[in-house]
């Protein structure tokens, strides 16, 4: 497990000087449509929770955004679950529109299905992938934006029925430019609550989740550094583990334009 994690951040690392050199490239043509990312993480967490028990992951992704509000595109990371399946990889694949209600409003619903190719499910065993629709709204109120998000998944992870969650976030500028960091410095903070139908396949009750963090920008790189937690106890969490527990958590993204 821990050798197939360390070959993909290996890649993932070696790639990112040639990904900067083509974004930084003055006579490069323009992606149009298309952006994509990469991003390490000491710490992925979902919803609050560990998701591969505190170990570097390497993610990436791409997206398409049309000039008629319409975008889909497909965002993949390192895991470690730790399971029988020996999951080490997930892909999600989505795809929405995005309806400005005015300039300063907007809302989106989207589509997002999590899948776990790598997955090798013993027999009988329930499945990681799921799907979710997701609706939210956002608003810029000058000082600072706030957004609300409602998610709805008909069989949730590892088909534990239905579930929801509902969450809210708050972004605050601090400065438009300090030193380097030439794309500004905010903080921001997210507060959500999962509903789970069967909790004792899922592994834990339902929980309520929270971050607050600090992102600093240079170029095309973004420094994002919080502390997250859940209002799960140890013996609440998958069994007893740790994978519930606050921490802090710091990453860095690298974004084609």
């Amino acid at each position: 497990m821990k050798l197939k994690l360390l070959a993909i951040t290996s890649l993932a690392l070696a790639a990112i000087p040639s990904i900067a050199a083509v974004s930084m490239a003055g006579d490069a043509p323009a992606w149009g449509p298309f952006t994509a990312n990469i991003a390490l993480t000491n710490d992925y967490r979902f919803r609050g929770q560990q998701q591969g028990h505190g170990s570097l992951s390497v993610s990436g992704g791409v997206d398409y955004t049309g000039s008629d509000g319409w975008f889909a595109g497909l965002w993949t990371s390192t895991v470690d679950f730790n399971d029988a399946a020996d999951t080490y990889m997930e892909l999600d694949l989505y795809g929405g529109y995005t309806m400005a209600i005015d300039d300063k409003t907007s809302a989106t619903l989207k589509a997002i299905y999590y899948t776990y190719p790598t997955a090798d499910y013993p027999t009988g065993a329930n499945h990681n992938d799921y799907f979710e629709l997701i609706a939210s709204a956002s608003h810029d109120f000058g000082v600072a934006s706030a957004g609300i998000e409602v998610a709805y998944s008909p069989n949730y992870f590892l088909e534990s029925g239905n579930g929801v969650e509902v969450s809210g976030n708050v972004t605050v500028p601090l400065m438009d430019k300090l030193w380097l960091f030439d794309g500004g410095i905010s903080a921001s903070g997210h507060f959500g609550h999962q509903w789970i139908e069967h909790n004792n396949i899922y592994g834990t009750p339902d929980y309520s989740f929270y971050d607050l963090g600090v992102s600093a920008k240079v170029s095309n790189y973004t420094f994002d550094f919080r502390y997250v937690d859940t209002d799960l106890s140890k013996t609440e969490c998958f069994g007893g583990t740790g994978l519930c527990d606050a921490g802090f958590v710091a990453t860095v993204t690298l974004a084609l334009p």
